[in-house]
């Protein structure tokens, strides 16, 4: 896998776990995808972009915003 912005494969995959949703609804595998060279987040599900103050949604759909 590459980065969407900047192609690096120093990516990582990000798991969120239970981010304040029912037990069993946050979790869906990795969410994310990571780049440790230029700080770009991805969607998994959505591929969109994620920005600073958004976590993906289980499944895509629109990113979550969060406080």
């Amino acid at each position: 896998m590459t980065c969407k912005k900047c192609k690096s494969k120093n990516v990582i995959m990000v798991e969120y776990y239970n981010v304040g949703l029912p037990p069993g609804v946050g979790y869906d595998g990795w969410s994310e995808l990571r780049c440790q060279d230029c700080g770009t987040r991805v969607g998994r599900w959505s591929k969109k972009i994620l920005k600073e103050n958004e976590m993906e949604h289980r499944w895509g759909g629109e990113p979550v915003k969060v406080k």
